[in-house]
């Protein structure tokens, strides 16, 4: 197989290439599974794009309304090293740290991990968590897609053809929220065979539920937000009973496969069990947080 590669050092000369090229080219991030698909024939392109010259592409931003803006090219290790997202959102640092190996964390992108959208992937869980959205750029413009709608099926997302996936936008959390991100896995580096990303704000005195959101992942064909157990959960006091009620609503809501990691069975299961010590580490969280 022989590919031409191209190294573009702006986002219009990389969409002038992929709109040339079209269907016969890819884009590269870290290259952390487009290279292992491209081995193992699953994918046979003609042209391999670059985003790794490309300016404005890494690091992480944050605006005066507190909004954070995370370049499509950061790897998973400066995720989960980055100070400003230790300080706002540290469960996605968490869920940065848990990608894979330390050489896949340190080549591999964030925003090369959504695009490929495998299942059991860390960093969706937890952007789904955070009400985050893809920022997709193309020749007609700039799009900003909600990652709820952004990921569509196995390995598909909302990318539309000619487009680049050019950051993601983490809107400011609630001050008081804690974030906690848990993941099951047979081996350390493994996908998880079900990944639970809860962000949790209490009222200003005792366990009743102001705010929380549920990511899961792992567990359907694409990650998800369990929207019924946050209802049952929000507004409530956080108790044994109401727990026990959420982990079965959550457990309701996922779709899992099965596979040799696990039954569908026991990843549903899996689920009640990871939402619910996900929320009661974050009532520990914020019980400390509020004692500070």
């Amino acid at each position: 197989m022989v590919l031409e590669y191209f190294e573009p050092t702006t986002s219009r000369e990389a969409l002038d290439l992929l709109g040339k090229h079209g269907d016969d080219a890819r884009v590269i991030a870290g290259g952390q599974s487009l290279l292992v698909m491209i081995r193992q024939r699953f994918l046979s392109p003609s042209y391999l794009i670059s985003l790794k010259k490309v300016s404005g592409l890494q690091g992480v931003t944050e605006d005066p309304s507190g909004k954070l803006v995370i370049g499509a090219m950061t790897t998973h290790k400066e995720v989960s090293s980055s100070p400003v997202l230790s300080r706002k959102v540290p469960i996605l640092c968490q869920a940065g740290s848990k990608v894979g190996s330390t050489a896949i964390r340190n080549l591999g992108t964030i925003g090369g991990n959504i695009c490929h959208n495998e299942m059991g992937a860390d960093p969706p869980t937890a952007l789904l968590a955070l009400d985050a959205k893809a920022v997709c750029e193309s020749a007609k413009g700039r799009r900003a897609v909600p990652l709820e709608v952004f990921f569509k099926d196995f390995f598909e997302t909302a990318l539309q053809r000619g487009e680049i996936l050019t950051a993601l936008e983490v809107p400011a959390p609630p001050a008081d929220a804690v974030g906690v991100y848990l993941k099951h896995v047979l081996r350390t580096g493994d996908l998880a065979i079900v990944g639970a990303a809860v962000l949790l704000e209490l009222e200003s005195e005792g366990k009743k539920c102001r705010e929380v959101r549920i990511g899961l992942g792992g567990v359907s064909p694409i990650p998800l937000r369990a929207r019924k157990a946050e209802a049952i959960l929000r507004g409530n006091e956080i108790s044994d009973a109401i727990l026990n009620e959420v982990g079965e609503v959550a457990m309701s809501e996922a779709d899992p496969i099965s596979d040799a990691h696990g039954t569908a069975e026991y990843r549903r299961r899996m689920v009640a069990v990871f939402v619910k010590r996900a929320i009661r580490q974050a009532l520990d969280l914020a019980s400390k947080k509020g004692k500070k």
